[in-house]
């Protein structure tokens, strides 16, 4: 009887294993997947709406936190909010929602709430960013050990840790550089629907990774920010180093008001950038994501840069969320302030080539051992590729995963190394109706780039 109930459970642990590594989308593997978001908490697992602080030694809260109610003692029956173990896991099955987010307002979590947008893998760490678009979010700022964690649907914990997490307000993405940095914009903005608030300064923020400490904080200047909403548009930032690491550029698009702003970490020192590329196509306004029709008019979205030439600039890649064009511009003209007063300014930026019908795209990235960009296409719920060695047009784009449930609106992609990561959340459902929380509406893929683009389009003729 023993050995069988042992055979049993062999078979079971083999069974779960095999269905654990056969999670893929193509030649994506899934790594992660939610119904709901759960956070890890000082070593216990948020379940439940709650109100009030959590806090490890239950002492008196600033007041300067990001916190909607002083009540600490809201919450009382602590055995239904959280369960033990950092490892713990909470699917979610309730679908109810709060109509009005101003009844919100007192609360520290309201799991419905929390739409996770960016992912970057840094070493054994993978970073999620939750911006607040509502209340209820603990923590923008959260991070995943990918060497302890084994649950398909990990509990969320703060980065570095809660109290200095709550600094941040709102973060849709990150990226890491090559000296050991975590970049990123604070929008500083509470980003509520018919209620927005900004609570600080918008800012870059970059925290060393081996120390986990935040050690610059750089408030945008007024030169940069054109219009009370420009916050709502900077979304994304990408990292420039030729070597130096105290010479490193952020290029941070502004979808909201269309331009790019140019940081110097050596000068700290900022300028903004504009031209009629980064502003949107109203052609390809009209999206059919999640079954939800809409129109969008977000502007340039997403830069990813290229080898340096023998200039020692690199090419930098961009595109509007809504449009289906590419378009580039040599980073020794972003870097460069005084060009914008030239005359021939406008055609130093050059329009690459279309990508195609439905290829709205949030973010894109390049590898450089293979020269080829990959896609995040919101548009046709897909991931693409295509080789910067061949001409730019639909002929040379290759789908790689496609799913109108599994990579609905993917918002996020990052090349790091040889690996593509990528985060897709159904975004416009939780904007436009409501996720169903019995289901998963989250998920974070990770590709190794030669065998993605293997006997495609995308593969350079000498792989």
């Amino acid at each position: 009887m023993f050995a069988k109930s042992v055979l049993l459970f062999l078979i079971l642990f083999l069974t779960s294993a095999s269905y654990q590594q056969t999670r893929t989308l193509e030649k994506f593997q899934e790594v992660f997947a939610w119904k709901q978001l759960t956070y890890n908490i000082y070593g216990n697992v948020l379940l439940e709406d709650r109100y009030g602080e959590v806090e490890a030694a239950r002492e008196k809260r600033r007041a300067d936190t990001i916190v909607f109610n002083d009540d600490e003692d809201a919450a009382t029956d602590w055995s239904k909010l959280f369960i033990a173990g950092p490892d713990s896991n909470n699917n979610g099955t309730s679908t109810v929602t709060t109509v009005n987010p101003n009844d919100e307002a007192g609360k520290f979590f309201v799991q419905y709430n929390n739409v996770p947008m960016g992912v970057e893998r840094v070493g054994d760490r993978l970073f999620v960013t939750v911006p607040r678009r509502r209340y209820g979010i603990p923590s923008t700022l959260n991070f995943i050990d990918l060497k302890e964690t084994r649950d398909r649907s990990p509990a969320l914990r703060p980065y570095p840790n809660l109290s200095e997490a709550r600094s941040l307000t709102s973060v849709y993405r990150t990226r890491a550089d090559e000296c050991g940095r975590l970049w990123m914009v604070d929008t500083g903005l509470l980003e509520i629907p018919d209620n927005p608030s900004q609570l600080q300064p918008a800012a870059i923020v970059i925290y060393d990774l081996e120390t986990n400490t935040q050690i610059m904080t750089y408030p945008f200047k007024s030169s940069d920010i054109p219009a009370a909403n420009t916050p709502t548009g900077l979304a994304s930032i990408t990292i420039d180093i030729n070597g130096d690491c105290e010479d490193a550029y952020a290029y941070v698009p502004d979808l909201t008001t269309f331009g790019v702003i140019v940081y110097s970490l050596k000068e700290n020192d900022s300028w903004r950038h504009s031209h009629a590329y980064f502003s949107f196509n109203p052609v390809a306004s009209t999206l059919d994501i999640a079954g939800e029709r809409f129109q969008w008019d977000d502007g340039v979205f997403s830069i990813t840069l290229s080898e340096r030439g023998a200039d020692g600039c690199r090419t930098a890649l961009f595109h509007p969320l809504i449009g289906t064009e590419e378009f580039s511009v040599s980073t020794c003209v972003l870097k460069n302030r005084a060009v914008r007063q030239s005359r021939n300014y406008f055609s130093l930026y050059s329009l690459v080539g279309r990508r195609g019908d439905a290829s709205q795209s949030t973010m894109h990235g390049y590898h450089q051992g293979t020269g080829t960009v990959f896609f995040a296409d919101v548009g046709r719920d897909a991931v693409s590729c295509w080789n910067t060695g061949t001409l730019l047009n639909p002929s040379n784009i290759a789908i790689l995963a496609r799913d109108r449930q599994r990579m609905s609106y993917p918002s996020d992609l990052h090349v790091t190394g040889d690996e593509v990561w990528v985060m897709a959340n159904t975004l416009p459902r939780f904007g436009y109706s409501r996720l169903n929380t019995n289901e998963y509406n989250f998920y974070i893929y990770r590709g190794n780039v030669y065998e993605l683009i293997k006997n495609t389009v995308c593969e350079p003729p000498q792989l």
